[in-house]
């Protein structure tokens, strides 16, 4: 249940923020209401799936250097989390290519969804989380499930929808990172005041 309101509480949390600076992206940069939906859309997603993985925030940074650089070990007695990794990263595969075109790409989509798994293993050394090469691993699977499953949805339906800028999908991380980072570790303990 802590884990479940944790969640719950940071997405609300970043939510609040993301609302105005979306409605501001959307009145000086986007200016495409269904754009600025789907773009949205992704930032809410990345707010809760850095909430689930554990990113470092300005409240609670630590230098733990827990790391397993070998693969596969633990993968399989902890089959549950390795399955949970992968599917937290589907939605990533999904909605890159859905949005913007340049994902549409195998190799792009592949590449971003290995770096951003590569991203957050590395922040947490600053966390109590461990840095782990099978996260990694499976992260990447997720991504690459969503993307074959986004691409089988495109083909039958031969829509597609308007095309962002390549550079937005880097924005709008950048922009979630840095709200999860330093606003939402207040705004959340409010919420837990209340609990």
């Amino acid at each position: 249940m802590y884990n479940f309101l944790a969640l719950l509480f940071d997405v609300v949390s970043a939510v609040i923020v993301l609302i105005p600076v979306f409605l501001l992206l959307h009145l000086f940069y986007i200016k495409d209401l269904k754009k600025s939906a789907l773009y949205f859309v992704f930032g809410v997603y990345l707010a809760g799936a850095f909430s689930v993985v554990g990113l470092p925030d300005v409240k609670n940074l630590v230098i733990d250097f827990g790391v397993n650089v070998i693969p596969f070990i633990d993968m399989v007695s902890d089959f549950k989390n390795a399955v949970l990794n992968v599917i937290l990263f589907v939605p990533l595969g999904f909605l890159l290519p859905f949005i913007w075109e340049k994902f549409r790409e195998f190799k792009y989509t592949l590449m971003f969804g290995f770096g951003m798994t590569a991203f957050i293993e590395i922040l947490q050394i600053f966390t109590f989380r461990l840095t782990d090469i099978n996260d990694l691993i499976t992260n990447t699977l997720g991504t690459i499930a969503g993307y074959f499953i986004v691409h089988m949805i495109i083909e039958k339906t031969n829509k597609f929808l308007p095309v962002g800028k390549t550079k937005d999908v880097f924005i709008i991380s950048g922009v979630v990172f840095c709200i999860m980072f330093t606003a939402v570790p207040f705004i959340s303990s409010v919420f837990w005041n209340f609990v």
